[in-house]
Formats: C-alpha cells, sequence, structure tokens
C-alpha cells in the first residue's frame, strides 16, 4: 500500500524520525540500556521528577511484557512467542531520544498473546483478583495523567 501511494514501500520507517525516534545500533537491547540509563539523566526539578516517572513506569511496563513472553511461548507455541518478541522488539529498537520507552505500555497493550495468557492466568481466583487490582491501579494513574494534561501512551 505504502509502495502505491508514496512509491516507497519503506515509508514508516524513515517517518521515525519525525517522531525523533532513531533505530539503536543495539537493535531492541540499545532501547532497554537507553531507558535504564535515562532514569538519573536529567537534571533534579519538577521535569526531572516527571521524567523519572515515565520512565519508571515504562520499565515497569517492559518488566511485565518480558515476564509474559516465556508464557506465551510455553502456553500458545513459537508462533504467538515469536509474534510477540518482534511486536515488542521493534518499538525497542527506535528509541526517542528524550523518552526511550516512551509509548512501550501502548505497543505492548495491542500485543493479543499477552491477553491470552493473562487471561489463562486469570482463571485461578488469586490470580484474577490481583490481575484486576493492577489493573484498576493503573487506571487510576492514566486517568491522573489524563486530567493533568500528561502523555498516557
Amino acid at each position: 500500500m505504502l509502495a502505491r501511494q508514496r512509491d516507497d514501500a519503506w515509508a514508516f520507517v524513515g517517518a521515525q524520525g519525525e517522531w525523533e525516534r532513531h533505530l539503536s545500533r543495539a537493535g531492541p537491547l540499545g532501547g532497554i540500556w537507553d531507558g535504564v540509563r535515562a532514569l538519573g539523566n536529567h537534571p533534579v526539578d519538577f521535569t526531572y521528577r516527571h521524567a523519572l516517572a515515565v520512565n519508571a513506569e515504562s520499565l515497569a511496563f517492559l518488566a511485565l511484557f518480558l515476564a509474559l513472553l516465556p508464557l506465551v511461548w510455553r502456553r500458545f507455541g513459537p508462533a504467538y512467542g515469536v509474534f510477540a518478541l518482534v511486536s515488542l522488539a521493534v518499538p525497542l529498537a527506535y528509541p526517542p531520544d528524550d523518552f526511550p520507552l516512551l509509548s512501550l505500555p501502548r505497543f505492548g497493550l495491542v500485543i493479543f498473546p499477552f491477553f491470552l495468557v493473562l487471561a489463562e492466568l486469570g482463571e485461578r481466583p488469586r490470580a484474577h483478583a490481583a490481575i484486576l487490582s493492577a489493573s484498576a491501579l493503573l487506571l487510576g494513574v492514566a486517568i491522573v495523567q489524563w486530567v493533568t494534561y500528561q502523555w498516557v501512551a
């Protein structure tokens, strides 16, 4: 479709520069490293606290997604495992300059094998309660971000 409309099938790769994203030389590991390193790269003021919160939230989601990957692979096989791995690796390989893991929660929420694993885990009552509690807490955080005009995704 892009080849027909833009005469460039790879136009989506060039468009990443418009969002201040660049291809990391280390691929997905570079995005992870930049995310960890960004936790201490800001001056101490309100901007620092906001950047620290955004990066810490993104790293927490990354840890969740990485914990779900082996479960996807084990329960649903290599096809879904590879899909989830590649779907997570692509945004990690193109980190933005200022917030390396920006939008990672949004990118990860559309990786459907993660939801399949959470649904299976949620069959047990305690796991179900834990998943609902964490989801309600995260919804509360997202609502507070939204009403204070912060970037939610």
